[in-house]
């Protein structure tokens, strides 16, 4: 297996292309602003068009809560340009260790209204494994 290619890293985020077909945000435990957090997003959907992928792994590790705005700019704005541009799929979200930071991963979760499958997973590997199975699972 090929090395991820990093495509753009900041102290909040790293987004690389991984060889297996998709883009992986991986979060770093640095407090973000909103404008910063919507900002990394943008970063992550044009990552998606220049790989041409329509699946995403983000590893919240140990990412400080989303600010409820930005939850909501997420479900309501993003996700839903994001399958209409990239015809976005599939998402593993590897969970944060913080109960409040799983909580707003799941809320963005439960809020949006597109048909994007998306699974959450403990570690990295099995979100991995996830995303090289064919895109068949649901929410």
């Amino acid at each position: 297996m090929s090395p991820a290619l990093r495509y753009f890293s900041n102290p909040a985020a790293v987004i690389s292309y991984a060889p297996e077909g998709y883009v992986c945000l991986d979060w770093q435990p640095i407090a973000a602003s909103a404008n910063e957090l919507r900002a990394i997003y943008e970063h992550v959907l044009h990552a998606m068009q220049h790989h041409r992928t329509t699946a995403l792994m983000t590893v919240h590790n140990q990412r400080p809560p989303m600010p409820p705005e930005v939850q909501a700019w997420l479900a309501h704005d993003w996700m839903p340009r994001a399958v209409a541009t990239v015809g976005y799929a599939r998402c593993a979200v590897v969970e944060a260790n913080s109960p409040l930071s799983r909580l707003a991963a799941r809320a963005v979760g439960a809020d949006m209204g597109t048909g994007l499958r998306f699974q959450y997973f403990d570690t990295p590997e099995a979100a991995r494994a996830w995303l090289r199975t064919p895109a068949t699972g649901g929410k």
